[in-house]
């Protein structure tokens, strides 16, 4: 296992999480700013989600033509002018385009990055490998609500306080472009990529189809694509449950704010925009908490799976866990009654997904040829894609009517998932051999 790019990958991917994680518990705040309302949200995130259903498989083909490095710096752009734009957004059409935007352009880094360690590591390794993307995941989400609760605090440039963590991002993307241009090395030889040189561009969907008719393939990304349709619910509606149902609560930590600020001030007397800036504020934050919970649990679920607990227990029997324990978080969140229920079973989520993803992937990455993993983890990002375009206008909808409903569809969904999981076989760990797979063809 090359040590030193994975280090330098995921401090790449680090540095792009967290500007991920600045942005994305503020996505309902953002919406109900301008006006817009839970199903709008759910619209905004599917706009997101179509153009990486479209751009994933492409990405990662290119990345197997022209090689993973190019491919994950024109992310690192796309991340910095999308930000960018999303934080000088003055209403829902200009939120949307930027959202589309982001989906394009920043819908090659985890596809290439998935690619990028499969190429760097054995067999064996792997899952640790893949939990490299978990960790930084979970970083992002771990310190990405913490800097943009705090930067919500400040205006620049004249724009609202919540435009700043979104120009925060994008700095921080821009910067880490720049570091990656020295730092990060490819991953591929002139030999790799002369293997998938025979290939146009646009034949990608013709490989994807045929990926997907591999049953050996086709059953990790089958459990992979319930499992992501039933975790929109945790994207999409998560923050728009704890705003929609404990509204009162949070509304009177923004009263609480707001008479530590102004002592001698009544709160009905103070002006509309005053009471909505202290109650975004304090919508920020709760979000924000959620977010942290989730972002450190999977930090130390992710350590222990790069730990080797997949090499010990299997990544099959890893996944089934998963999977149970996220069908026992959806029906808590269901009925919780209080916040800091949410933040318990929030964890239970963090761990659920922290070992079952990054096992699912290594099955998945398992599956493919060496010249042809670009190709696999696209398809399987642009599957996770397609069902993110459905899934949140479906659970924004049903968040809106009441708040449990998204959480119990997913309950049946992951539920379905598990009983699929339940063929999955585990990888040979008795191998040192990279490209110990199978072949696409038949």
């Amino acid at each position: 296992m090359k040590r030193s790019p994975l280090v330098i990958l995921f401090f790449t991917l680090f540095i792009d999480m967290l500007g991920f994680g600045l942005i994305l518990p503020l996505i309902p705040v953002y919406v109900r700013h301008y006006g817009g309302v839970a199903w709008v949200g759910g619209f905004l995130m599917a706009s997101f989600s179509v153009t990486q259903f479209i751009f994933s498989p492409i990405w990662g083909r290119a990345s197997d033509k022209y090689g993973r490095r190019p491919i994950i710096l024109i992310s690192l752009v796309g991340s910095a002018l999308s930000y960018l734009s999303f934080g000088l957004a003055h209403n829902l059409t200009t939120l949307f385009i930027a959202r589309i935007a982001c989906g394009i352009l920043t819908s090659a880094s985890l596809p290439t990055a998935q690619a990028y360690i499969a190429d760097v590591t054995t067999p064996d390794k792997r899952s640790g490998g893949m939990a490299v993307l978990g960790a930084a995941f979970g970083l992002g989400f771990a310190f990405g609500p913490m800097i943009g609760g705090y930067f919500s605090k400040f205006a620049l440039f004249g724009l609202p306080s919540l435009a700043t963590p979104a120009i925060v991002a994008s700095t921080m993307a821009l910067l880490n472009f720049i570091a990656a241009c020295f730092l990060l090395p490819e991953s591929l030889t002139d030999h790799d990529k002369a293997s998938s040189s025979g290939k146009k561009m646009l034949d990608v969907f013709t490989d994807v189809h045929r990926a997907l008719r591999n049953p050996r393939i086709n059953k990790p990304i089958m459990v992979f694509t319930f499992l992501t349709f039933a975790f929109a619910a945790v994207e999409s509606s998560f923050s728009w449950l704890v705003l929609i149902r404990f509204h009162n609560v949070i509304e009177r930590h923004a009263i609480e704010n707001f008479t530590r600020a102004f002592p001698s001030e009544i709160w009905v007397n103070a002006a509309a925009k005053v009471q909505q800036d202290f109650l975004e504020k304090a919508q920020a934050s709760a979000s924000a908490n959620i977010f942290i919970v989730v972002g450190i649990t999977i930090l130390l679920t992710q350590g222990a799976v790069m730990g080797g607990l997949a090499r010990r227990i299997g990544e099959n029997r890893l996944v089934q866990f998963g999977l149970g324990l996220l069908v026992f978080a959806m029906v808590g969140i269901a009925v919780a009654p209080s916040l800091n229920a949410i933040l318990i079973l929030s964890a239970c989520i963090a761990i659920g997904s922290g070992v079952s993803n990054p096992s699912l992937s290594a099955l998945i990455m398992q599956s493919a040829k060496h010249e042809d993993r670009g190709l696999i983890s696209g398809a399987q990002q642009g599957l996770s894609s397609l069902a993110r375009i459905f899934a949140p206008p479906i659970n924004n909808t049903l968040v809106g009517i009441n708040t449990a409903y998204p959480f119990i569809s997913s309950a049946v969904l992951m539920t379905i998932s598990l009983f699929l999981s339940l063929g999955l076989r585990a990888i040979p760990h008795n191998t040192s051999d990279p490209d110990d797979t199978i072949s696409m063809a038949h």
